[in-house]
């Protein structure tokens, strides 16, 4: 297909850059700038979405130290904003936002993004550049993203587009107009690789911190570790036991590779995430392994897992 006319104009291009534009003008509008005071009296800020009329979807680091009062800086206007909740281990948080404003909420991905797609970031660059948009691909899927505390955020988005401090919270989003992720971090060693919480993350954790305020994450207390291994005749990715502690929730060996907790498989950090929630606490879990070249059951009793933000 011809991106030119006869007549030398480029018509596919017009269309696309048209489309663009109108993409970022519809984005932008929902878009904020979270800005505040830490605890230590340093201004702090960061940037957000909305998620609802009332909500607006933000990085946990951007809003954990803030002592308020906090504000959602629109393009036409400032609102202040409460903190709902947030959650570490993810990255995410909510904060809820005073009446008075006329945007549209942006919607959620359904699904992951694919590798090589094209993606935009928003966000406010360094706190000095509100309105900020920048262009690049889902440059890698299901990354590990390690943060300074040795904790680790699973199944993250790699992007190469511009992700800088400030930009964290603001909404990653694909051609159609859909959040594909939570701009999160950069490598700071590196050029053109940053990272974004995804859109089933978001999904599947802002309900939860809107009802409850907080996210009550069981733990099996057990060290894993992805890896692909032979089980039943097929080599996949599986989450390998490297500890166990007098804590344990049940009977594991190193070496034991997790398949179903609760009736659900699970193959990645991201699915366990998932399946040890607060209704599993302190209950009767029932946990298939492989073990020694076999299957076997064994009873588990997830505990809390609290997390410090």
């Amino acid at each position: 297909m011809a991106l030119s006319s006869s007549d030398g104009s480029r018509p596919l291009l017009r269309t696309m850059n048209a489309e663009i534009i109108d993409l970022v003008a519809g984005v932008i509008r929902s878009t904020a700038t979270v800005v505040g005071h830490t605890k230590a009296f340093g201004e702090a800020f960061g940037s957000g979405w909305l998620y609802s009329a009332e909500h607006l979807v933000t990085n946990s680091h951007v809003v954990a130290d803030l002592a308020g009062p906090i504000f959602a800086r629109f393009p036409d206007r400032r609102l202040s904003a409460e903190l709902v909740g947030h959650d570490p281990l993810t990255d995410l948080a909510v904060l809820k936002i005073a009446d008075g404003h006329h945007q549209p909420a942006l919607s959620l991905r359904v699904g992951p993004p694919a590798l090589g797609e094209l993606c935009f970031a928003f966000g406010n660059p360094l706190g000095e550049f509100p309105e900020s948009v920048s262009i690049g691909l889902v440059s890698g899927l299901k990354r590990t993203l390690w943060l300074p505390d040795d904790r680790a955020i699973h199944d993250v988005i790699q992007t190469d587009c511009a992700i800088n401090q400030g930009n964290s919270g603001g909404p990653l989003m694909g051609v159609d107009g859909l959040v594909i992720g939570v701009n999160t971090a950069k490598r700071g060693e590196a050029d053109d690789i940053g990272f974004a919480v995804p859109a089933e993350t978001v999904a599947d954790i802002v309900p939860e911190l809107i009802a409850h305020g907080s996210i009550a994450h069981a733990s099996l207390d057990i060290g894993l570790v992805e890896r692909v291994i032979a089980t039943d005749g097929d080599e996949t990715a599986h989450l390998v036991v490297t500890r166990v502690r007098s804590s344990s929730a049940g009977p594991f060996e190193v070496g034991d590779v997790l398949l179903i907790v609760n009736d659900k498989e699970v193959c990645r950090h991201q699915d366990l995430r998932r399946v040890l929630r607060r209704k599993l606490v302190n209950q009767k879990v029932p946990v298939c392994i492989w073990r020694q070249g076999e299957r076997m059951w064994i009873n588990c009793v997830p505990v809390s897992l609290r997390v410090s933000g």
